[in-house]
C-alpha cells in the first residue's frame, strides 16, 4: 500500500495543488488579487487591520470547509469501492 505510505509520510498534500497559468482557476485568481487591491486602496490603515481580520477569519472557515468537504469525499469513494467490490452486499457501515 504505497499510496497510504505516501499519505502518512506528506508525500501527498492534497490541499497543496499546483494550476495552469492560464486555467479558468488562474484566471479568477488574478480577478480577485485585483479587487483586493483596489479595494484596499481606499481604506484608512484602521480599516485596513479590520479587513485583513476579515480575511482571516474567512479563511480559516475554508480550511475547515475544504477539510470537510475532503472527508466527506473521500469516505463515500470508499463506500463506492466497497459496493462495487461486495457486488452491493454491504449495505450500510
Amino acid at each position: 500500500m504505497l499510496i497510504l505510505e505516501d499519505l502518512y509520510l506528506g508525500d501527498i498534500r492534497p490541499n497543496e495543488r499546483g494550476f495552469k497559468r492560464n486555467s479558468q482557476y488562474a484566471k479568477a485568481l488574478d480577478e480577485l488579487v485585483k479587487v483586493g487591491d483596489a479595494l484596499t486602496e481606499g481604506l484608512n490603515e484602521n480599516q485596513k487591520e479590520l479587513l485583513e481580520d476579515y480575511m482571516t477569519a474567512q479563511r480559516e472557515v475554508t480550511v475547515l470547509t475544504d477539510c470537510e468537504t475532503f472527508l466527506y469525499a473521500f469516505r463515500l469513494g470508499a463506500k463506492i469501492m466497497l459496493d462495487v467490490l461486495t457486488e452491493g452486499q454491504m449495505r450500510e457501515i
